[in-house]
């Protein structure tokens, strides 16, 4: 719940501490002079009163906007930590970004490279890579080692999906398999299919893998950019931007959900 607001705009906890903090201050100096009344003798050096400067200062963000100090230095405590927040901000979002490109870059590497030594037929193949793809997730539990497999699993559907004459999209997508989801998410991140993009983003917004629904957000990426924004169905469109309050924060989910908007949204500019 949040906290009622002054008309200043400020919490009334926000209120409460500035005025604590200023009466420990003033009580701090009022101390100071009744020592100096009581005791003339006792003398309070340069140093003591630096100690009690810097130890005053953290505080005084809350208390002030800005404070000039002799010579004409001016200390902005709010935009000075405005600042630092943004930058950090900025530098996370950038890390994230890295992430996300450098996950993509594994796929795109595993998926040129790799080759089939099993001498099972690709519909062979992409069979038992989505049983082993909802195995791992019921037997193994969640880390780096867990998503480095369901990666290389990923990028092998990208790969021979393909060349699955018989694939049925739509069905794919309806399964409550989770394998069979991800062959159809591979089949349409390889092969971006216009016709399948409402089945497509239906499943992503329903989708319950995390794994998955990351991989079926880049593939409506995908077909969007095949078919031009401007052609995105308006129902279509809503449906996408409904996901935005069911998709974690900060999450690479998110991110890729926030990219396929940004392809409509500068459409719409």
């Amino acid at each position: 719940m949040s906290e009622p607001e002054n008309p200043g705009g400020a919490s009334a906890a926000a209120v409460r501490r500035k005025r604590l903090i200023a009466s420990v201050i003033s009580l701090a100096a009022m101390g100071i002079g009744v020592v100096h009344v009581v005791r003339p003798d006792v003398k309070i050096d340069g140093t003591t009163l630096a100690l009690a400067a810097i130890a005053v200062v953290p505080w005084l963000g809350d208390l002030f906007e800005s404070i000039e100090l002799p010579g004409g230095t001016k200390l902005q405590y709010h935009r000075l930590e405005e600042r630092i927040d943004a930058t950090e901000q900025r530098t996370e979002e950038i890390r994230q970004a890295a992430d996300d490109a450098a996950r993509q870059a594994r796929v795109a590497l595993v998926t040129s490279v790799s080759e089939d030594t099993t001498g099972a037929s690709p519909a062979e193949r992409a069979a038992q890579l989505a049983h082993e793809f909802t195995e791992l997730r019921r037997t193994e539990p969640s880390g780096p080692g867990r998503t480095h497999r369901q990666e290389q699993i990923f990028a092998e559907l990208v790969r021979l999906t393909p060349h699955l004459a018989d694939l049925d999209p739509h069905a794919a997508l309806a399964s409550d398999d989770s394998g069979t989801r991800l062959t159809a998410y591979a089949r349409l991140y390889a092969i971006p299919g216009p016709q399948y993009l409402g089945a497509l983003v239906e499943a992503a917004a329903e989708e319950n893998v995390p794994f998955n629904q990351y991989w079926a957000f880049q593939a409506v990426g995908a077909a969007i950019d095949t078919i031009g924004a401007g052609r995105v169905e308006l129902a279509t469109a809503r449906r996408l931007r409904a996901c935005v309050s069911r998709v974690p924060e900060n999450s690479d989910r998110a991110r890729a959900l926030s990219a396929v908007l940004a392809r409509l949204d500068d459409d719409a500019a």
